[in-house]
């Protein structure tokens, strides 16, 4: 892959495009059970894709490097982002591929429940990513679904003179500790839930920070659902937490969380700041359907982020 836009790029994400059927139902369906709802909108989705949308929201010049289908959905979602400022010239469209899509239940207070339907087509492989594209970025940003493939990126990232954000998910990391370690140690800027820090850490973010920054990690950020997000580097500590909203769906407020702050951040802003934006965009993400449909509403990310609260958190021990 390469990419035909000579000027280089703050925030390259690479990963996966996806499409996003939204249902909402009375309950959120568990194991033997069912639940009948309706269709309530189709978006574009997947981690990449919304974290490159969520750079470009804060400011910074943003591309993706995926693989989609030749179908109709693989169309649609590179076309919807490249009207969304995200430089997708270094995608490509798998000939006879099918895009993959996730199915998404909405309950009454935009909790969701999703399933992810992976196709023969989710993400290029390491060896299609050029290094000439790699050189092109000021922080690469590789999809974390697979440690190994992540760490092969990033280690080619990091040669190229690139810095490096990881999103780390439970899933992938459980019982992976050596690999994540690695992918620690080349990583600028590590993301993390409440659920993966749960893996990691028994639940303690700051512990968690504590591991992945002895580990390599220039700052761990935590994101807490409605209760904002914490940033841990060393030295500082910060707490932010955004504005009451009313919650439509959380579908993706965790990429916009990250892709706002990695964008911030490489522009120059400090990780205060970056916090305060990436908090911002997740608030605003979570008032609407669908994981970039927040793009559309005209508000300004500088807007709201005046209403985020940022406070000093312990700074963390031992380090």
């Amino acid at each position: 892959m390469t990419t035909s836009n000579a000027q280089r790029v703050d925030v390259l994400a690479v990963g996966d495009a996806s499409v996003d059927y939204f249902v909402r139902v009375p309950h959120i369906a568990v194991a033997d059970d069912k639940a009948i709802g309706r269709l309530v909108g189709v978006h574009g989705g997947g981690m990449s894709a919304n974290l490159a949308a969520a750079a470009r929201f804060a400011g910074a010049r943003a591309a993706l490097a995926t693989a989609v289908g030749s179908d109709e959905p693989g169309r649609q979602a590179l076309e919807r982002l490249a009207a969304q400022g995200v430089d997708v010239s270094a995608s490509i469209a798998v000939p006879g591929g099918h895009t993959w899509f996730c199915v998404i239940q909405l309950d009454a207070t935009g909790e969701k429940s999703l399933v992810g339907a992976v196709t023969e087509v989710k993400i290029p492989a390491v060896g299609q990513i050029s290094d000439d594209l790699l050189r092109m970025a000021r922080v690469v940003a590789p999809l974390a679904d697979d440690l190994d493939w992540a760490i092969g990126l990033a280690g080619r990232a990091r040669a190229s003179g690139a810095k490096v954000a990881v999103d780390l998910e439970p899933d992938a990391v459980a019982g992976r500790w050596d690999q994540v370690r690695t992918l620690a140690h080349l990583s600028d800027l590590v993301f993390c839930n409440q659920a993966t820090v749960g893996v990691l850490a028994d639940g303690d973010p700051a512990r968690c920070a504590e591991l992945l920054i002895s580990a390599g990690a220039g700052a761990v950020v935590v994101t807490r659902g409605r209760d904002g997000a914490l940033c841990f580097g060393p030295g500082e500590s910060w707490s932010a937490r955004g504005p009451e909203i009313e919650v439509v769906d959380t579908t993706g407020a965790g990429d916009a969380l990250a892709g706002a702050f990695t964008g911030s951040w490489i522009r120059g802003r400090t990780l205060a700041d970056s916090l305060r934006a990436g908090v911002a965009a997740a608030s605003l993400c979570v008032s609407h359907l669908g994981s970039r449909a927040y793009l559309d509403a005209g508000t300004g990310i500088e807007t709201l982020a005046r209403d985020v609260t940022l406070d000093a958190a312990p700074r963390l021990q031992g380090l």
